[in-house]
């Protein structure tokens, strides 16, 4: 599937809690841009804003939160200001989103199979046996063997890293042009941390979709981003190409970062 072109351009976003305590500037003024085929990672400690302005694209800002400026233009079209109808049929047909803990995403009473199809049927007019079909794809593609039977289970019949792969074959269902992954691989362990990793990138490239890798965690970002947006305090504070953000960081925030990634290179060596 060849797509080219910016598939996402966020503009001078502001998004901000409004509590007893006062206002919170969660997200303050970012502007950033994802194209076709491209990985884009948004890094930050947790608080940062990196989610929050994942959310705010998305129109999901939980209460008490509002975006209150800026743009997220979706193929030049402003999300901020599309109707909650027009949202819907964007998010899983046009956007798909794999979330940090899959068990608040999944339901627990509906088996897998079927929640993987929802979306073939809703956003795609798939009948059931064209979208049963199209699920024990999906579910060969990341990785879920034995699909027929798997398909009838239910969450809690998987594990953490396995039900990670059915929150991305629900978002990669549709085809979509962007794929936002907000943390996808919290609490797993390092080895299906990179199972997840390589499945994302691997189904995002092979359809030429954008790809959104929202982390704390730097390390993620030098094997698989292309470019990479550093967020500290609402405001973005370092764009650049990966390798050079990785290798030579300009902001004393990113060096932080950078220093809590293990870098064999730094191991120093028995007397």
């Amino acid at each position: 599937m060849e797509r080219s072109g910016t598939i996402l351009e966020i503009r001078d976003l502001k998004t901000h809690f409004y509590t007893s305590e006062g206002v919170v500037r969660a997200v303050d003024g970012v502007s950033l841009d994802v194209s076709a085929g491209e990985t884009l990672a948004l890094v930050g400690e947790s608080g940062s804003g990196k989610s929050v302005t994942a959310m705010s694209v998305l129109g999901l800002v939980p209460y008490p939160g509002r975006v209150v400026g800026g743009a997220a233009l979706f193929r030049g079209e402003d999300l901020l200001k599309a109707a909650s109808q027009k949202m819907r049929d964007v998010r899983g047909k046009h956007i798909g989103i794999v979330f940090q803990e899959p068990m608040t995403s999944l339901n627990p009473v509906i088996s897998i199979g079927e929640q993987i199809a929802e979306p073939l049927k809703v956003h795609l007019g798939m009948n059931g046996n064209a979208a049963h079909g199209r699920v024990l794809e999906l579910l060969h593609a990341v990785g879920i063997r034995d699909g027929e039977r798997r398909y009838r289970d239910y969450p809690h019949q998987f594990s953490g890293g396995m039900r990670q792969r059915v929150m991305i074959a629900m978002a990669m269902s549709c085809a979509p042009e962007l794929l936002i992954a907000d943390e996808p691989t919290t609490a797993l362990d390092v080895i299906t941390q990179a199972q997840i990793l390589d499945t994302i990138t691997r189904l995002a490239r092979e359809s030429s979709a954008a790809l959104m890798i929202i982390t704390h965690n730097l390390g993620i970002v030098a094997r698989y981003a292309h470019r990479v947006n550093v967020m500290r305090s609402g405001k973005i504070v370092e764009t650049g190409a990966a390798e050079r953000v990785f290798s030579h960081p300009t902001h004393p925030y990113t060096q932080q970062l950078l220093d809590c990634v293990p870098r064999l290179d730094r191991i120093k060596r028995g007397k």
